[in-house]
Parts: structure tokens; sequence; C-alpha cells
């Protein structure tokens, strides 16, 4: 984890989730999903946690699955759809944990300058 790296993620995550989230408001579960994506790497390791939150069959609030589209986003710089995952893979994966683990910071920093969308929470 480096400080440095993390506040130079910032204006890159800010600028795709301001893409995505054209209201400035987003789904709550995103927050909850971004805090324990860390900790699941730091516990299960970077590809179980990669295969786990690209799970698209998984019945979830919201799709987890937009974390590592949006992780990639930052990483690569373009909006190409490639699976976190598969870019790990053919990857450095010791270098690429660092990276994705401060990019991950930048993204629990960024979401909560949004506000928070609860939905059905509260109903």
């Amino acid at each position: 984890m480096s400080k440095r790296n993390i506040e130079a993620y910032i204006p890159k995550v800010l600028e795709v989730l301001d893409r995505t989230f054209t209201e400035g408001v987003v789904p709550s579960a995103y927050n909850g999903y971004i805090s324990s994506f860390g900790a699941s790497i730091m516990q299960s390791g970077l590809l179980p946690t990669l295969a786990l939150f690209e799970n698209t069959n998984a019945s979830t609030k919201e799709n987890k699955e937009y974390l590592s589209y949006l992780i990639v986003q930052v990483l690569r710089g373009d909006t190409a759809d490639v699976s976190l995952l598969r870019y790990v893979l053919d990857g450095n994966q010791k270098l690429l944990k660092k990276e994705i683990l401060d990019i991950s910071i930048a993204i629990k920093l960024s979401i909560r300058t949004f506000k928070l969308d609860k939905g059905k929470e509260n109903e």
C-alpha cells in the first residue's frame, strides 16, 4: 500500500465513477462491497477474491462485477470491457495485487464523496 499511489488514483477513480453515476448517487451496496474487497484479498488471495467478485450468478443487491470493471478501467486507463481476473492472470500478479489494493482504497475513499442511495433498504 502506497499513500502516494492511492492519492494518484483518486482523480482517475472519480472520473470513472462520474461517468457511471452521472446523478452523483451510488447504490449503498457498493460501499459494503468495496469495504470487504481489500480484506478478502488479504484473507483469501487475489485470484479467489476476483473470481468471487466476478461471479455473475451471485444473488447480490447490486452487480459486484462492477468493482472489477472499475478497477481494470483505472489500471488500463481505458473503457475496454476486460475481465480483471483475466487481466491479472495475463500479468505480473504480485505487482498487480499491490496496484489493485491501492486502487481499491482509492475507490473506498472516493465513493464516500457521492451520495449513497439505500434504495429498498429503508422500506
